[in-house]
């Protein structure tokens, strides 16, 4: 049996039993309604970067990088190049010495969308093709300039506030306080100020670009391979990456799948990389070759044959699950029932795929040198509450700035489900009011009940879901689980179980479905753990092969032992990443 074939197979088999999972706590999400994420175009991704970039969101500067999602209200401050990618097609290049704010990314205005971008200083190449419906604007102090079809062209404000304008090709409209005119392809004009006539229009040779025209032009580039097809079609432009890093794999539960390549065997979603307290919510940095696409949009799931990217469209900071535990702080990639995966290796052993660290170490640049590997600390988090209702959150973390820099001083407030029920909801009330941002929910009872989006561009369409547009509870195979069903509580039923195993939680494995750990998978006891109230799936677990390890890795310490070396929080730039280092073990818990 080929790979693909068999990764087929084995994905397959998970899902009969994770609809048992589905449940929301509604005391801590402070509703009966699931978070869904955001409309994909009201953000942009960073297609290439070459030299220092600077980004400031809300009261956070941080440094811009290729993982970092670019919303509307960001502030952008170049030293070197970059180009960011929009969902439509059109590709915005800035040059060195540049600074712009986006505006609004897709906003509806009077009935059209529209991209606002406000250019202070520097340079700003624009390439706008694709499918877009959309009209593009660039205000600068001395004017404006809208294109609404397929053009090149080149906006540039020098330190007086001159603006120059050179159209390569398509039409674009230059208007200020007291003209208002049209450029073709081969046509450029300066405008020297906000009352400046616009007749000086003269034409130029296309041929003539310098560097930053040669750069652009081999940085934007969109490559149509494999994932074009694959992914919807929202999220086409952000795909390219994916088919030089990975291979996709169409399977019988969730269709086309994307597997990474060249992971290392300890490599998990939202591993390695960082956190950014931005206003969303916490947001997932990712250093991973493909970066942007796999951690805000999509969800994940994990077999005897590795990890696996679900496509989805809706966009989100993080689409993780969050939890605490006595000065810990874990996070866990949703699978696609909205519930953590689950993960064989090691001493998760088939449990919840947390990656767990000391809260005072939720702020470094390489969160995962601090990831605890001990069972004891990551079993923690696998404790049930007592009831069938688990006691993670699966909205975004809101946590303030303060908090983050310094979260020995106050982060554990965040997971306080009433101050981030109150957060959230002053969010949601500021993206829609000053944005016209919506954030998407569904009822959690199952079919589209709830504030579903109307569609994958929210303009209204008076609540109805497309077909082929539904949710990830909504959209897969039902008739797979009895009483299992998306949006269902239930456990599973019992003509499903295997009583042959005792005390493992809900009654045993699927009957002829028999999961095997890869060869480097080390089971942890995963079934007699303490604390194991049956929120594991014990259909999901591994079977134990060597038993527990008497002694540490030799790569990993004890949990009661704190790392020697001092993490780094200074988010200089990342052009040279260090090389790799012996993991520091996780710090001894806190009070």
């Amino acid at each position: 049996m080929n790979p693909r074939t068999r990764l087929a197979l084995l994905l397959a088999l998970p899902a009969l039993v994770m609809p048992a999972l589905h449940a929301q706590d509604p005391g801590q999400e402070g509703d009966q309604q699931q978070y869904q994420g955001e409309n994909p175009d009201r953000y942009a991704m960073v297609r290439a970067l070459d030299g220092d970039v600077r980004i400031t969101k809300g009261d956070v500067q941080d440094t811009l990088q290729k993982g970092t999602p670019v919303g509307e209200g960001d502030v952008v401050e170049s030293s070197g190049r970059g180009v960011l990618q929009l969902g439509d097609g059109t590709r915005i290049a800035f040059d060195r010495n540049t600074r712009f704010t986006v505006a609004s990314l897709f906003k509806d205005q009077s009935g059209s969308r529209q991209v606002l971008l406000r250019l202070d200083r520097g340079r700003l190449r624009l390439k706008q093709d694709g499918d877009s419906d959309a009209s593009l604007r660039i205000d600068t102090p001395s004017g404006s300039i809208s294109s609404s079809d397929r053009a090149t062209y080149d906006v540039e404000v020098d330190a007086d506030s001159v603006a120059r304008i050179s159209v390569t090709s398509g039409h674009v409209r230059v208007s200020n306080q007291r003209d208002d005119t049209s450029l073709g392809a081969g046509e450029q004009i300066s405008v020297f100020g906000p009352q400046d006539p616009l007749n000086r229009i003269r034409a130029f040779n296309t041929y003539d670009g310098d560097d930053f025209d040669r750069w652009s032009d081999g940085a934007w580039t969109v490559r149509h391979g494999e994932s074009w097809d694959r992914v919807p079609s929202e999220l086409r432009y952000y795909s390219d990456d994916l088919d030089s890093h990975g291979t996709w794999v169409n399977t019988p539960e969730y269709g086309w799948v994307w597997q990474p390549r060249g992971v290392a065997d300890d490599w998990r979603p939202y591993y390695d990389g960082r956190w950014a307290a931005y206003p969303g919510g916490m947001t997932w940095i990712s250093y991973d070759p493909w970066s942007y696409v796999t951690y805000h949009h999509g969800r994940w799931a994990w077999s005897v044959g590795g990890w696996c990217w679900i496509p989805g469209v809706y966009y989100s900071p993080a689409w993780v699950a969050w939890n605490y535990q006595s000065g810990y702080c874990g996070w866990a990639p949703l699978g696609y029932y909205n519930t953590p995966c689950t993960w064989g290796y090691g001493a998760w052993g088939g449990g919840y795929c947390w990656n767990v660290v000391s809260i005072n170490y939720i702020n470094v640049r390489y969160v995962n040198r601090y990831c605890a590997y001990d069972r004891r600390i990551i079993g923690g988090f696998n404790r049930g509450n007592g009831g069938i209702v688990p006691p993670w959150r699966t909205r975004p973390l809101m946590a303030t700035p303060a908090e983050f820099r310094n979260p020995a001083g106050g982060f554990q407030r965040v997971f306080q489900p009433a101050v981030n029920r109150e957060r959230f909801a002053n969010y949601q009330h500021n993206a829609e009011t000053f944005m016209g941002r919506q954030v998407f929910f569904r009822a959690n009872t199952g079919g589209n009940t709830g504030i579903v989006p109307p569609d994958r561009r929210g303009n209204g369409n008076g609540g109805i879901v497309p077909p082929g547009r539904v949710a990830f509870e909504d959209r897969g195979p039902l008739d797979r689980v009895e009483g299992g069903r998306p949006g269902n509580t239930g456990i599973v039923p019992p003509n499903r179980r295997d009583n042959s195993n005792p005390g493992n939680g809900n009654g045993g494995r699927i009957p002829g479905h028999d999961f095997q750990p890869r060869p480097n998978d080390r089971g942890e006891g995963a079934q007699n753990r303490p604390g194991n109230t049956g929120i594991v799936p014990p259909d999901r677990r591994v079977p134990q092969q060597n038993g527990p390890r008497d002694t540490p890795r030799p790569d990993r310490g004890w949990p009661d032992r704190r790392p020697d070396n001092v993490p780094d929080r200074s988010f200089q730039r990342d052009d040279e990443r260090p090389a790799p280092r012996p993991m520091p073990q996780a710090p001894r818990r806190e009070a």
